[in-house]
């Protein structure tokens, strides 16, 4: 079935939440944030406080000792909320600050982050991230319940090292998809970062371990993925030459594959980002089943881990 077309262009987030810490990737992602930002955005800042229990053994510490640990952690919350406010100074919106004390509230890092956003809605989430140390160890593997099963908002991860030039949004953007609603919806959210004059890149990667060489079979079910892809690039081609009619995006298509049996959908992505020189990469976060279910929060979790350029995923429910 053919898709159907949009009538509209994208419109810019209207509410944007990004969350904090004291860490140099905070302060990059508050810097590829201050470019997709507009008078009448509604901006919160959230920064969460930790429990000092549950970050070290106190074995016999308590009253003034833990006290003071707590007041410690909360101060830096505080301070990373301030920071975050003075960096997006001169950007015309009202910025308002949220500071989470687990020691108060229970629970951990990442179920107080997703609860949250689900209280305020934000249409955008963004983080900073530094492999295997990112921002909020969503991608670390140290927390309980990983970054995919709560990812419910549009999330643009900003690795600690990306640099951009200033004022400026992305205009090389990589689109990976595989044809599912999910790609659908990551293509209609990642068009809203995207500047007047963009060049886009839609791949499908055709993943090698799923149709290995073994025959007649193989050669029939390499076939039916690369034809699958072909449909899905040229769908996914259509919908964003028509929301840029008005503007002065270019687009163009491909099919990518993994390279042998060490290698993997999330590493030919970002190999793909970093030989087209990328400045953002889209993801859908939720892809259909069967055998092109490489959009799943396992590849999303790995490729934060691999990224060197910012990512934007987004939920199927996004569209």
């Amino acid at each position: 079935m053919a898709q159907k077309l949009p009538t509209n262009g994208p419109v810019p987030f209207a509410r944007i939440m990004v969350a904090v810490d004291s860490t140099p990737a905070s302060a990059a992602a508050l810097r590829y944030l201050k470019r997709h930002l507009h008078p009448g955005v509604a901006l919160r800042v959230v920064s969460v406080a930790e429990n000092p229990r549950t970050l070290m053994p106190l074995g016999t510490w308590a009253g003034a000792q833990l006290e003071a640990a707590r007041e410690e952690l909360r101060r830096d919350a505080e301070n990373a909320i301030h920071t975050a406010r003075s960096a997006l100074e001169g950007c015309g919106v009202q910025v308002e600050g949220q500071l989470v004390e687990l020691s108060k509230e229970g629970g951990d890092l990442v179920h107080a982050l997703a609860e949250a956003m689900s209280d305020w809605s934000p249409d955008l989430v963004v983080l900073g991230t530094r492999h295997h140390r990112a921002l909020l160890r969503w991608a670390e593997g140290e927390v309980s319940a990983p970054l995919a099963r709560l990812l419910r908002w549009p999330t643009l991860i900003v690795p600690v090292d990306y640099q951009a030039e200033p004022d400026e949004a992305p205009s090389r953007i990589l689109f990976a998809i595989d044809g599912s609603d999910a790609s659908i919806a990551a293509l209609r959210v990642g068009a809203r970062l995207m500047g007047p004059r963009a060049e886009c890149r839609v791949v499908y990667v055709l993943d090698r371990l799923l149709a290995p060489a073994t025959g007649a079979l193989g050669v029939h079910l390499d076939d039916a993925l690369a034809e699958s892809g072909r449909t899905a690039i040229e769908v996914a081609a259509d919908l964003l030459a028509e929301y840029g009619r008005h503007k002065a995006w270019g687009v163009e298509t491909a099919i990518i594959q993994t390279r042998n049996t060490f290698d993997d959908v999330p590493h030919a992505i970002d190999r793909e980002a970093r030989q087209w020189y990328a400045q953002l990469v889209v993801l859908g976060t939720h892809g259909r089943r069967g055998l092109t279910r490489w959009l799943l929060g396992s590849v999303a979790e790995r490729e934060v881990r691999l990224t060197s350029v910012p990512l934007l995923l987004v939920p199927a429910s996004a569209g």
